[in-house]
């Protein structure tokens, strides 16, 4: 089945195509180079550049003209991310990738983890295990979603270090998501689940200060469970609410 494209597409990958032949670094043609090489209209070159554009992959320098950048790769999924527009499916992939991605990076976090690092992680549970102490003798309803809220940025922050820690700058981007994927969360309470999680930060943290990648990547994943097993009810309660 031929694949329906429209012209200014067809023109974005003559464009891409163009840049892939001459090097990445050169400078671009004009506008009206461009079209006298691809044989298309203005409009249709400027919209092509305007989408390679918004995507990070060449901008616009004073004095320089139109040059070829090495894009983010999570640039543009951060701002789609940002905007609110994602729909459940969308959102939902997001979410799996997340769980997918910190299941299977132990071995890099071991390989690439600094003393400084560990030494961050150690303060972020000992935060952990503070506000923890203090949820457990908070009687006023008030108090108790004030630590709750604390703790849900404490546990942002230690997942944020483990992407950290795998020294993968795409990763390290996707702490961004990661961190719009835990606005998701409401508060956790007493009686909520972190009372059941399976592995703690505290665990994890040990597992990753005396044990081996294989044994981190299994706490990994039972310190997860209760997210997976949660993740229809967090996506229903963020889209009931809107």
């Amino acid at each position: 089945m031929k694949e329906d494209v429209s012209l200014v597409e067809q023109t974005q990958r003559d464009i891409l195509k163009y840049i892939s032949r001459n090097g990445n670094s050169a400078r671009l043609p004009k506008e009206q180079e461009f079209v006298e090489l691809l044989g298309v209209s203005r409009v249709v070159v400027r919209e092509a550049l305007s989408r390679l554009r918004a995507v990070g992959i060449i901008e616009t320098k004073r004095k320089k003209g139109t040059v070829v950048v090495v894009p983010e790769v999570f640039g543009v999924l951060k701002s789609i991310v940002s905007s609110g527009l994602l729909d459940k499916d969308t959102l939902r992939d997001l979410y799996q990738l997340r769980l997918m991605l910190e299941i299977g990076m132990a071995d890099f976090i071991y390989i690439n983890r600094t003393d400084g690092q560990m030494e961050d992680l150690d303060r972020i549970v000992a935060e952990e295990v503070e506000l923890n102490n203090e949820m457990a003798t908070a009687v006023d309803i008030d108090e108790q979603y004030e630590i709750a809220r604390k703790l849900t940025d404490v546990d942002v922050r230690f997942h944020s270090k483990l992407f950290e820690m795998t020294g993968n700058k795409s990763l390290i981007d996707f702490q961004y998501i990661l961190r719009h994927l835990f606005t998701l969360y409401f508060p956790k309470v007493k009686t909520d689940w972190h009372s059941r999680v399976l592995v703690s930060h505290v665990s994890l943290y040990n597992i990753l200060r005396t044990s081996t990648p294989d044994a981190f990547r299994m706490g990994m994943r039972l310190h997860l469970k209760t997210q997976f097993d949660n993740m229809e009810t967090i996506l229903d309660k963020t889209f009931c609410g809107k």
